[in-house]
This record gives C-alpha cells, structure tokens and sequence, in this order.
C-alpha cells in the first residue's frame, strides 16, 4: 500500500491509501474541533481568518494563523524531503519515518491535552502531523490522493459525474476516480462521526483510534517487506 510507487501502484493501492488515511483525517478534525476549537487537517478556513485579522489588524491573531499555515505546510515539505531522499537510498524508511513523525506528534498530544495552557501548541502539533500525513499520501499515490480535506474531492467528483453523463473520456478511469473520490468523502465523514462520539466522553483518548491505525499500517507494510525480501533470498539461493 505505501511501497508500491509510480507504475507499480494499482488502483487498489490508491483505494486503500485513501480509505485508511481518510478516516484517520476526519478523526483528527474533529477531535481538533470539539477539543481545540479549530479545525486541523486543512487551512482554506485558516487564509480566511487571516485576512480578516489582517483587515481588522488583528496582528497577534494574524500571527498565531501565520504559524498554523507554516505548520501544515513544513509537515508536507517534511514528508516530500524524507520519501524523495531515502526512496532510492532506503526504501524502507522513506515512508516509515514521515508515518513515525505523525505518529510522535499524535503521541505527543496525546500527553499534552491534559494541560489547558498547551492548546496553542497542540493546534500547531495536529496542524503539522496532517500536513506531514497529506504530504505523504500525495507523494506516494503521485498526487492522485489527498485525505485531509475535501473540496478538491467534491470537485474532481463534479467534473467527473459530468463526464460520465456527457461519455467524455475513458470511462473505466472515470468511475475509479468517482470511486476514489467518494470513498475519501465517505471515511472522512465517518471518521468524523465516531470522533465526535468518543471526543465527548473520552476526550483525548479519541487519539488513539489514529495513533492505532498508523502503527498497524506501518506493521503491515513492513511484514510484506520482510515475505518479499525471504521470497527474493529464497529465488536468488535457488538459482
């Protein structure tokens, strides 16, 4: 699911990066909604406040939004910097360290939600742990998916549905990214359900379900690594 790259991904790669990480996004935007009060997993909302605090010169208001944008942004670039370098040097950490990192961060504010006056820095944690997931998931599917917000989502939907009905364009492609697309909707409306069910009564424990799910993922990729490196010794000793 996360090895395969380029033209060795399939649709079903694509499909379960998407699923997996989509859900993990909406647990997080809601836990940061009920637990923080701002959302974390994207920042189109985020350049609107800042406009406006800079309308209303708002300056400590704009500057707290200035580092929440940076936050997002340095986790992808973190993701981008440690997939590209180590993807030929050693694959194996080139997506097990990005994951790693989100999951420190979840951890971390895990620990931290018990102390009311590190909420600032929780947004930034949550803020960045997205941007480092979203950053990730692009870079492996080659930009096909993105789980941390949905308005490209609902638009590639659009456009697609209306291909569809018009018959324009490879029509097999076209429902596979329909598929994509709704599945990603989908678990992150759901993600977000069962977070606000458990957020309300559990309050920071509902980081758990991600902080779970991330190291199963990454437990799971590293199994096949090992099948597929016995295979390839088993094959090499044979010839």
């Amino acid at each position: 699911m996360l090895r395969s790259t380029g033209v060795r991904r399939t649709f079903t790669h694509n499909l379960l990066l998407a699923v997996f990480f989509a859900f993990i996004a909406g647990v997080v935007n809601v836990f940061g909604l009920i637990n923080l009060g701002v959302f974390t997993t994207n920042i189109t909302g985020h350049v609107g406040e800042l406009s406006l605090s800079v309308e209303t010169m708002h300056w400590k208001e704009a500057q707290k939004v200035v580092i929440w944008i940076i936050a997002f942004g340095f986790g992808s670039f973190t993701s981008s910097v440690l997939v590209n370098y180590f993807q030929k040097k050693w694959i194996e950490l080139s997506y097990a360290l990005p994951i790693g990192i989100e999951i420190g961060l979840l951890v971390t504010c895990f620990l931290l939600n018990k102390y009311p006056e590190t909420f600032e820095l929780q947004v930034v944690i949550l803020l960045y742990a997205m941007g480092v997931q979203n950053g990730i998931v692009s870079v492996v599917s080659g930009k096909v998916v993105r789980t941390t917000h949905l308005t490209g989502m609902i638009t590639d939907m659009g456009i697609g549905m209306g291909k569809l009905l018009l018959n324009k364009g490879n029509n097999v492609f076209i429902k596979q990214s329909l598929l994509l697309n709704a599945s990603i909707i989908f678990m992150f409306i759901f993600g977000g359900i069962i977070s606000a069910l458990i957020t309300y009564n559990y309050h920071e424990k509902t980081l758990l379900i991600p902080i779970v799910l991330l190291l199963s993922i990454l437990l799971y990729d590293l199994k096949l690594l090992v099948k597929y490196k016995a295979a390839t010794s088993f094959r090499f000793r044979r010839s």
